[in-house]
C-alpha cells in the first residue's frame, strides 16, 4: 500500500510525461543533423536558433523542477523527493525508486548549476564569463528518461494497479509540423 493518493500519483506522472514530451520535441526537431542543417540554411534560420534555446531552456526547467526537494521554501513541491519520502513503499519497492533516482538525480545534478545561474535567475558573474555550465555525453539523455519511464511506470502499477506510459506520438506532431513548414514553403 502506498502513501500516495491516486490523484498525486496521476499528477506526477503527469508531470513526468510533460517533461519528457517537451525535452523529446527538442530533441527531435533540434538535434536531427538532416533537419538543422535544412533550418540553418532556411530563410527563418534566426528564428528557429531562437525557438532551440527557449525549446532546450524550458525542457530543463522542467526537467530540473523533478529534482528539486520535497519542501522548498517552506512549500511542498511534487517531484522524485517527495514521491520516494511520502510513498509509504514497501522495502522492494522503495529499494528499486530509490536506485532508479539515484541514478536520476545523477543526470540532473548536470543542470542545478545552469537552473540556478542563467534558467531562474540572471546571475551576473555566469553571465560575463560566458562559461558552459552544464553538459553531457551524447545519449544519456536516453537512458535517464528510459529510468524516469521505469519509475513512473512503478509507482503507477503500485498506486493505480496500471503501468503509465509516455506519451509517444510527439515524433509524429514534430514530423506533421515539418511537413507544413514544408507545404507553406512552396506556396
Amino acid at each position: 500500500m502506498s502513501g500516495l493518493s491516486k490523484h498525486v500519483t496521476t499528477e506526477f506522472c503527469n508531470l513526468c510525461n510533460w517533461t519528457y514530451q517537451v525535452w523529446f520535441n527538442h530533441r527531435i526537431l533540434f538535434h536531427d543533423k538532416n533537419l538543422e542543417s535544412k533550418i540553418c540554411l532556411s530563410k527563418g534560420s534566426d528564428f528557429f536558433k531562437r525557438l532551440s534555446v527557449i525549446s532546450q531552456e524550458y525542457a530543463l526547467l522542467q526537467l530540473i523542477k523533478l529534482h528539486d526537494p520535497c519542501i522548498v521554501s517552506g512549500k511542498i513541491t511534487l517531484g522524485i523527493d517527495y514521491v520516494l519520502k511520502y510513498g509509504g513503499w514497501d522495502t522492494a519497492t522503495f529499494s528499486a525508486l530509490s536506485a532508479l533516482g539515484e541514478s536520476l538525480n545523477d543526470f540532473a545534478k548536470n543542470f542545478k548549476t545552469v537552473r540556478n545561474k542563467v534558467l531562474a535567475h540572471n546571475d551576473l558573474a555566469a553571465i560575463l564569463s560566458g562559461d558552459l555550465l552544464g553538459e553531457f555525453e551524447r545519449d544519456v539523455d536516453l537512458k535517464y528518461f528510459n529510468a524516469l519511464q521505469e519509475f513512473v511506470t512503478i509507482i503507477h502499477f503500485k498506486v493505480v494497479g496500471e503501468p503509465y506510459l509516455f506519451e509517444d506520438l510527439v515524433q509524429n506532431d514534430v514530423t506533421a509540423f515539418i511537413d507544413m513548414l514544408k507545404l507553406q514553403d512552396t506556396a
